[in-house]
């Protein structure tokens, strides 16, 4: 259980851990934005006050909370709802501000009565003059997704401006990327993004590279992709790639594939996750390691959960919230849906079959696999039981180098190679219900390599299984260096699994995207 004796605000500064809480948030939503703002607003400052008592540090709410995620694309029909948000080096509290929204003001006044930093995200009006600005909008204003952070006093310390919009087409993204951090009374420096952002080099990984943060706070309301961009697996893929603490609040809206939160350690995995099946709030609470401490006593056992749904060890909450239960049931289906990765039909697949096609019962099985293209290289092995004399689901070992579109608006270029056992539908859905095969094999042994003429672009390890949660740290190894092949810098990638897995769905390396064209 998480104790506020054991983590005195008054000492946090010194102490080895932090508290950290995140909203996996389902919101209730009005007839428009404005009207949403004003439904969930009180409902915001209930889960401050409720978080208050297991003595929160830093309490992270979504993207998009407030306002549901449904958002015109008119600029005159997204001006009402906007809100002015003072820069941190104004040092406004605005809960002693006349000036500043209602908004504003009873969040930065929870903040300040319970006495913790709490993040939220607003859309931001900023006004401008053509006269002074020549980017200025015609109507002379920018409009941001913009995250704020208030300080235990309720002051506004930090704001930060989404650079990646995903189909936000009424809103302006800063030029360039804003790098944002922000100190704490607890001695812990916080990098923050939102969403979409996490998928790029700018600003996500620039933002690791250049200011060697540890410990980032990320809001998203993130629609899962199957096979390989599911919103655990990202968080758990991205944390462990950057071995940094990763806070990560999300929308929960599992029927349209949103949701997704947790806690991670970097390179120590997990902390705990959520992955809802069902619409509801939840409240995730966890002791965080500070990574200045590296001799503590958090090992990769005690620090990584097993990813069933609310189980937990002593140092981790998840507390369902409101009238909506949100645990699983087994008397009902589950609501989660994913949308499809339409770019996988381009992928080169070979279906994973044995090279011993006379291997008696419970022998151990092996298939290989080799992709080549565009100077990106893959090789891979892998190894199972032959159980029911291979009577079992397929896996498709695949590999690709290529272009795939982002929402229809954006082109990216990506790399990846991998084994999983999704198959695409004949019919193209964009949103579907996967029910995992229930005769999925034991896989043994996993071993990729890849190699890429990109030295740049960030690769990070995508894991699922059939609870439709990433690998906890301790099932593979994951690593990366530049080596010299014949003339030329490549980026290597290596990834293994490090005990057998019975429930896997996908296992694969992602090389994050180029965008090609905005």
């Amino acid at each position: 259980m998480v104790s506020g004796n054991e983590t005195s605000k008054s000492k946090g500064f010194h102490n080895q851990h932090y508290i950290a809480a995140v909203v996996e948030y389902y919101p209730n939503l009005g007839s428009n934005p404005l009207q949403s703002i004003q439904n969930n607003l009180p409902i915001y400052e209930d889960i401050i006050h409720n978080v208050s008592q297991y003595d929160v540090d830093i309490l992270v709410f979504p993207e998009a909370g407030l306002t549901g995620v449904t958002l015109p694309d008119d600029r005159k029909e997204i001006r009402p709802f906007l809100t002015e948000i003072p820069s941190p080096e104004s040092k406004t509290i605005p809960c002693f501000t006349k000036y500043c929204s209602t908004v504003l003001n009873k969040l930065s006044c929870a903040a300040r009565l319970h006495h913790m930093y709490v993040v939220v995200n607003l859309p931001e009006i900023e006004y401008c003059k053509t006269e002074e600005d020549d980017a200025c909008p015609e109507d002379l204003a920018y409009y941001y997704n913009t995250n704020v952070v208030f300080d235990r006093e309720g002051r506004i310390v930090a704001r930060y401006r989404k650079f990646n919009l995903f189909r936000e087409f009424g809103f302006n993204h800063t030029q360039p990327s804003e790098l944002c951090t922000f100190d704490t009374d607890f001695g812990v420096r916080f990098g923050m993004f939102i969403c979409f952002d996490i998928m790029f080099e700018d600003p996500a990984a620039r933002l690791i590279r250049e200011t060697g943060v540890k410990d980032v706070i990320y809001s998203t309301a993130w629609f899962s992709e199957i096979p390989l961009l599911t919103a655990d697996s990202v968080q758990a893929g991205w944390a462990y790639t950057n071995d940094v603490n990763l806070i990560a609040s999300g929308y929960s809206m599992p029927a349209m594939s949103g949701g997704g939160s947790g806690i991670y350690a970097g390179r120590d995995g997990p902390l705990v996750m959520v992955m809802p099946d069902r619409p509801g709030t939840q409240i995730i609470v966890s002791r965080v390691l500070k990574r200045k401490f590296p001799d503590s006593e958090c090992q990769s056992k005690k620090c990584s959960i097993d990813s069933s749904y609310r189980t937990f060890v002593s140092d981790y909450l998840v507390l369902p919230y409101g009238k909506e239960n949100s645990a699983p049931s087994s008397n009902r289906p589950s609501d989660l849906r994913f949308f499809t990765d339409n770019s996988f039909r381009n992928f080169y697949v070979k279906t994973m079959r044995s090279e011993d096609p006379d291997a008696d019962q419970d022998d151990t099985l092996t298939a290989t696999f080799a992709y080549e293209r565009d100077g990106f290289e893959c090789a891979m092995t892998v190894s199972w039981r032959n159980e029911n004399n291979n009577e079992t689901t397929d896996y498709n070992m695949f590999g690709y180098s290529g272009t795939r579109s982002f929402g229809g608006f954006m082109d990216a270029h990506i790399e990846t190679c991998g084994l999983t056992a999704y198959k695409p539908a004949a019919a193209s859905a964009a949103v579907v219900y996967y029910d995992p095969p229930k005769d999925l094999v034991t896989i043994t042994a996993i071993a990729i390599t890849a190699r890429s003429p990109d030295l740049g672009t960030l690769p990070i390890p995508s894991t699922l299984d059939a609870r439709s949660y990433p690998l906890t740290n301790d099932h593979y190894t994951f690593s990366k260096r530049t080596v010299t092949v014949g003339k030329r810098k490549m980026l290597e990638v290596n990834m293994e699994l490090s005990k057998p897995v019975a429930n896997l769905i996908t296992f694969g390396i992602y090389k994050l995207p180029q965008p090609l064209a905005r």
